[in-house]
């Protein structure tokens, strides 16, 4: 028999009958169907799938940081 890994990237679970399918993807969990989003773990304890697709702080973009502050006022 042939077994089908979960779509999530870093994710080396296998599908089973209860596979989420999202977007004609196959999914171990809702956790890996919707990209770990709000930081869910996978439902394989030893799996750290939604670990590693949480940004890390120091890769997130600080474009925000650098925009002028909604006090300054907009030339003409």
């Amino acid at each position: 028999m042939n077994e089908q890994r979960c779509s999530c990237n870093h994710c080396s679970c296998t599908v089973d009958a209860n596979a989420v399918v999202q977007d004609g993807k196959a999914y171990c969990c809702e956790a890996c169907a919707t990209g770990h989003r709000n930081g869910e773990p996978c439902r394989m304890g030893d799996c750290k799938c939604g670990e590693v697709s949480q940004p890390k702080e120091s890769n997130v973009d600080n474009a925000l940081d650098e925009t002028f502050p909604a006090s300054d006022p907009i030339s003409p």
